[in-house]
C-alpha cells in the first residue's frame, strides 16, 4: 500500500495582523521604520461592538465589587517582645542536651491556678507573620523559635483585653523516671548552672531558674538506687525529705511524699532509680531560687 498524501489547508492570516505583527517588530528594533510602516497600513474600517449581554453585565458588575475587610480581635503587644523568650527557648533547645523541657500554661491574671477566660487566642504576629498558637481547655501551649531576623518586631497577640492574662513558665525535665541516674542528675545541674551563668544573656536569666537537683515525688514514698559494684548487685534505699513539697501541689494541699538528689551525694553515676511501679512518680528541678541573678 503507498503511503497516503494528505493535503492541508493552509490558514489566511489576514493581511492586517500580519502588517501589526511587522509594526511590532519594527518597533522593537527601529522606531522611524515602525513609523514608515506605520504611514502604509490601509485604514481598517471600525467593526461595531456587539451589543453585550445580561450575563456578561452581570459579571463585570460582580467583579467591581469590593470584599468586604477581614476583622480581627486579635491585638499585638499583649506582653514584652517575643524576641527575648524566643532567645531563651532556642539557647535551651541548641544548649539544654536534651535534658529540659519548657511547659506554658495561660492563666487568669489575678489567681495563676486558675484557667484563662473562655475562648482565649493566642498568636505571635509581626508586620510579616500570623502564627496561631494552639491553647488547650486548661491552658497549656507550646511555643516555636524562630531565626533572629524574623523575631526582631514579632509580638504575642491575643484577644483578651490587656492586663487579664498571666503566664507560668517552667522548665520540666525531659528523663523518664526510670532512666534516671546519678550521672544525668549530676549533668542537669551542671548544664542548668551554665545555661544560667554562662550562655543566657543577663536579661533573660530571670526567666530560667537555678538548679540544685531532681526532686521525686510518688504516690508511695519507696525509692531506691541500683548499681553493681565488685560483681554485686547493690540496693539503697532513698529517704524522704519532710520539708519538700510536690511543686505542683496547691498550697491547700498536703503534698505527695518527696526525695531529693542534688548531684552531690557520693554514689556511683551508674546508680539508678527504682521508682515504685504505679506510684505515679515524676520528676521536678529542685530551685535554688527564682530572683534574677
Amino acid at each position: 500500500m503507498k503511503p497516503q498524501q494528505f493535503t492541508r489547508a493552509a490558514r489566511r492570516v489576514p493581511v492586517v495582523a500580519i502588517a501589526v505583527a511587522v509594526m511590532s517588530l519594527l518597533a522593537a528594533c527601529d522606531p522611524v521604520a515602525a513609523a514608515t510602516a506605520a504611514e502604509a497600513v490601509p485604514a481598517v474600517p471600525a467593526v461595531p461592538a456587539a451589543p453585550e449581554s445580561p450575563a456578561a453585565s452581570s459579571v463585570a458588575a460582580s467583579s467591581a465589587i469590593a470584599l468586604p475587610a477581614v476583622q480581627s480581635d486579635m491585638k499585638r503587644g499583649a506582653s514584652f517582645p517575643y524576641k527575648r523568650l524566643n532567645e531563651l527557648l532556642s539557647k535551651l533547645r541548641t544548649e539544654g542536651e536534651g535534658l529540659f523541657v519548657s511547659r506554658f500554661v495561660l492563666t487568669d491574671a489575678k489567681d495563676n491556678t486558675k484557667p484563662p477566660p473562655a475562648g482565649t487566642k493566642l498568636a505571635l504576629m509581626s508586620d510579616d507573620d500570623y502564627i496561631p498558637i494552639p491553647v488547650d481547655d486548661q491552658g497549656r501551649f507550646d511555643l516555636p523559635t524562630f531565626s533572629e531576623q524574623r523575631v526582631k518586631d514579632m509580638d504575642f497577640g491575643t484577644n483578651v483585653p490587656k492586663g487579664d492574662l498571666g503566664v507560668r513558665l517552667s522548665i520540666d525535665l525531659a528523663t523518664p523516671p526510670e532512666m534516671l541516674d546519678m550521672a544525668t542528675v549530676r549533668r542537669i545541674v551542671s548544664v542548668g548552672q551554665r545555661l544560667r551563668t554562662e550562655l543566657l544573656p543577663w536579661y533573660v536569666r530571670w526567666m530560667f531558674p537555678q538548679i540544685d537537683g531532681v526532686i521525686v515525688c510518688s504516690d508511695q514514698p519507696q525509692w531506691t538506687l541500683d548499681w553493681m559494684e565488685g560483681g554485686q548487685h547493690l540496693r539503697l534505699p532513698l529517704p524522704s525529705e519532710a520539708k519538700q513539697r510536690e511543686p505542683e501541689t496547691p498550697k491547700d494541699k498536703p503534698s505527695r511524699a518527696c526525695t531529693v538528689l542534688t548531684g552531690q551525694e557520693q554514689w556511683p553515676d551508674a546508680a539508678l532509680l527504682q521508682p515504685q511501679p504505679g506510684a505515679n512518680t515524676k520528676l521536678y528541678v529542685k530551685l535554688r531560687n527564682t530572683r534574677a541573678s
